[in-house]
């Protein structure tokens, strides 16, 4: 048996309880596909070989395409069991992105689920830099086509931060959940951990439902119910879809469902909203693919409810750094910065990213946080999501949340607008069907401008009838809103 890695998890699993389901498939098109613990060892064996005869050996770099497909999560354990390092690929990025990923990561072979191959990857650095012997997988997150970010993890940090994580969950809920529910498509590390080899690390199965969109929102809560589902993990903009287009059928029975949300700000009044309307515990969850996986696990109120605090920190060490570079001791507000054993080792061949990352040993978030007296935190903003407006510190994810809060808009995104005159804000909407769709910009506007007063409410408010751009974990993308709001924003643009 493996030693204490992920791999000799599926097969301290597989040993126990080697008939118990561990991945069911009620997805289309594998809906009715069901692999037991011994079965997913059992596949990632077949697929090892089929890697070997591809030219993957010990400490070997293969490249496994993120989709959904039951033999995806086999494949990263196959790699495992040849003794390999998986390096994710997001089976929607563009070709750039994904030929500078495998030249940068020195990938040796290409595993693709969806085709059904092991192959050798075009040619790469004859000698790459090499990575810590302990490594489990290369993840990458932030960073140009050119300059993509690799997070380098080993098995330690993650089997640490999974460890905490189930931890901190159970005593938040009081009791050890039972099935989790996946509702997104498979990405990269921030789904492939939370939602599959995280729950394995907590000895519960996996069921993979229909991904949650603007189509299949109305059927959430009774999918989840239907499959005995008690934890499942969201982000900010599917809760806001929640919000908007479904209603829990069972909310008066049945189990209490624990839904984490994260990836990026969570409104507040979102969060209370499906609290009130469901059966159902919103955590606020924080965390980065650098440090592994979620840090903090929210809060829990006196009414049972989770409050929008993402609570103390599970997995790590937290502190704050002031504006003056001085660390901050009790309550008040600064840069969050994290260090532990869930800290990854940085980035994989980029110094100078790295240099950035840390701080005597320290992650710099780049977030913004408060501290209270109880040493419960809560992210108030992030330092390159700042717009000075004048006299004026705006935040771009409170406006995107004060549109949220009008029941016409489905999504929204506010983008900064460097000016003569200097900072501003813009703000690119969706609609949500319905009456309200007809609702104007400038009856938005005054919506905002109630919520927010005049100095925070955007210059400018464009629609936009296509879903707005994402990223991994549906984060807006900043860059391309910014793109679209010019191209919208022209003289003859509707109002």
């Amino acid at each position: 048996m493996s030693a204490d890695t992920l791999l000799g998890v599926y097969e301290r699993q597989a040993a126990s309880t080697p008939d118990g389901e561990a991945l069911v498939y009620a997805r289309a098109p594998y809906e009715g596909t069901t692999l037991t613990w011994r079965e997913l060892l059992e596949r990632g064996r077949e697929l090892a070989s089929k890697l070997r005869a591809a030219g993957l050996g010990p400490g070997g770099r293969c490249a496994v395409v993120m989709i959904d497909h039951p033999d995806v999560l086999p494949g990263v354990l196959a790699v495992w069991q040849v003794g390999g390092v998986p390096v994710l690929l997001d089976s929607q990025w563009g070709r750039a992105t994904t030929r500078s990923v495998l030249r940068l990561s020195a990938v040796e072979t290409i595993f693709d689920a969806s085709r059904g191959t092991c192959e050798r990857a075009p040619a790469a650095d004859a000698d790459p830099p090499p990575l810590p012997r302990d490594t489990a997988l290369l993840s990458y997150t932030s960073g140009s086509t050119s300059d993509p970010r690799g997070v380098v993890l080993s098995h330690g940090q993650l089997l640490h931060a999974y460890r905490s994580g189930g931890a901190a969950l159970t005593a938040l809920l009081g009791q050890e959940r039972r099935r989790f529910g996946v509702t997104m498509r498979l990405s990269g590390l921030g789904i492939l951990g939370m939602n599959y080899l995280w729950p394995a690390v907590m000895g519960i199965p996996v069921t993979v439902l229909p991904e949650l969109s603007l189509a299949s929102a109305k059927g959430y809560w009774a999918r989840l119910r239907e499959h005995d589902v008690d934890v499942t993990y969201l982000v900010p903009p599917l809760v806001d879809l929640l919000t908007k287009m479904s209603v829990d059928p069972g909310a008066g029975q049945g189990d209490t469902i624990a839904c984490l949300s994260g990836g990026a700000p969570l409104f507040e009044q979102s969060q209370r909203a499906v609290q009130q309307n469901c059966r159902a515990v919103l955590l606020n969850v924080y965390g980065l693919t650098e440090v592994s996986f979620a840090a903090f696990f929210g809060d829990i109120g006196p009414d049972g409810l989770a409050t929008h605090s993402i609570g103390r920190p599970a997995t790590v060490e937290a502190r704050l750094r002031s504006a003056d570079g001085s660390l901050v001791v009790g309550p008040g507000e600064g840069e969050l910065e994290l260090h532990g054993p869930a800290v990854s080792h940085g980035y994989y061949a980029n110094d100078a990213a790295n240099k950035e990352l840390f701080r005597e040993g320290w992650v710099r978030t780049g977030d913004l946080a408060g501290r209270d007296e109880n040493g419960r935190y809560r992210i108030t903003g992030r330092h390159k999501d700042v717009v000075l407006r004048g006299a004026f510190t705006v935040y771009l994810h409170e406006i995107e949340e004060a549109a949220n809060g009008h029941p016409g808009v489905l999504e929204a995104a506010a983008v900064r607008l460097q000016l003569p005159a200097g900072e501003d804000v813009g703000l690119l909407v969706r609609m949500a069907p319905g009456p309200d769709a007809e609702t104007t910009t400038a009856d938005l506007r005054k919506h905002l401008s109630l919520e927010l007063g005049h100095q925070r409410t955007p210059r400018r408010i464009v629609k936009t009838t296509e879903p707005l751009p994402r990223l991994a974990q549906h984060k807006i993308d900043r860059r391309a809103a910014h793109a679209r709001w010019h191209a919208l924003n022209t003289p003859d643009a509707k109002e």
